[in-house]
């Protein structure tokens, strides 16, 4: 009997973790946290975005980043309490939209040109991971970005690992996502690829 893969982490994990500690990954003061935001925004493509996404925001320090590439931002996050920090870091800054939202089941209906998913795909189960990329994909305007940022190897409370994340997203993808660039660390994955202007995934999927 083949063994039932597990289902994606829920979120009163994040919720229960942030009333423990408002910082508990130390996105303030680790080192790796605070190089890996640097480096984030540091591969951003050299244009202003007009509508972005950013998936998995946590409290808000790298959204505080994002934002002055955008006119508008869109960040959610699986934890209302973490999101409640969010918001007061980023209270002065009037084009970021914060929402609570469980990916993939909810999702935004609006089109972006800049979708950002960072340290969030191996919380999830392979099925989830797969129609996060569908959703990514169709709601990714022709011409628009997707930035991918994660942790090379496992960690405990991690269902996959960076490795998988990432291949995941590039694999059987190329008809709707250009690879840019992969300058991997170390211990960093860093992908950015851009949406082919003539495909969907929905039209495949009904040919």
């Amino acid at each position: 009997m083949k063994p039932s893969e597990p289902e994606s982490v829920q979120s009163s994990f994040f919720d229960e973790t942030y009333r423990q500690n408002s910082d508990p990954w130390r996105y303030t003061s680790s080192f790796y946290e605070t190089s890996k935001f640097r480096t984030t925004i540091r591969c951003l493509p050299k244009v202003r975005f007009k509508n972005a996404f950013e998936i998995g925001c946590a409290i808000g320090v790298l959204t505080q980043k994002l934002a002055k590439k955008c006119d508008r931002l869109l960040s959610v996050d699986y934890s209302e309490v973490g999101l409640q920090e969010a918001r007061k870091r980023c209270h002065d800054l009037p084009q970021v939209r914060f929402q609570q939202m469980q990916i993939p089941q909810q999702f935004p209906t609006e089109n972006f040109d800049f979708i950002l998913f960072s340290e969030v795909g191996y919380y999830l189960s392979k099925d989830d991971l797969q129609a996060t990329k569908e959703k990514i994909i169709n709601q990714l305007l022709p011409g628009g970005y997707l930035l991918m940022v994660h942790f090379r190897y496992p960690v405990e409370s991690f269902i996959l690992n960076g490795e998988i994340v990432h291949d995941t997203f590039l694999h059987d993808s190329a008809q709707f996502l250009k690879h840019l660039g992969d300058p991997r660390k170390r211990f960093l994955m860093l992908d950015l690829a851009r949406h082919h202007k003539r495909y969907r995934m929905d039209l495949f999927q009904r040919l």
